[in-house]
């Protein structure tokens, strides 16, 4: 009886510490998750793009950052903010005109949408 028990325990102990092992190895031989990268990637190209066009419209030093927010298509909405004094002094319709400008080069992520909000001093 006292040798089954010990036999029965050791059994118990060694099946407790296969099945840990075993999951910890399944855990660390998961592929990286790259789409967030992937993202990043081309959400860093395409800021740089803006930042590009604002310096050759005259607005160089131009604050650019960009907010994403999933969608209910799976795909992003992003929110360019740009801020420059003399985006400030600008009328509605010149401001419209930019915005044009510098959307025309669309993200290149599907199902995405980009707005551009002019943040004043």
């Amino acid at each position: 009886m006292k040798k089954t028990t010990i036999v029965l325990t050791l059994t118990l102990i060694l099946i407790i510490t296969l099945s840990i092992s075993v999951r910890a190895n399944g855990r660390s031989n998961r592929v990286p998750d790259i789409t967030n990268e992937y993202y990043r990637q081309i959400e860093k190209a395409y800021v740089d793009d803006v930042k590009q066009t604002l310096t050759k419209e005259g607005y160089s030093n131009a604050g650019v950052a960009m907010t994403k927010v999933v969608n209910e298509l799976g795909g992003f909405d992003y929110t360019l903010k740009v801020h420059h004094q003399r985006i400030d002094r600008m009328d509605e319709s010149e401001r419209e005109k930019l915005s044009k400008l510098l959307t025309s080069t669309d993200i290149d992520v599907e199902n995405s949408f980009v707005a551009v909000r002019y943040i004043e001093y």
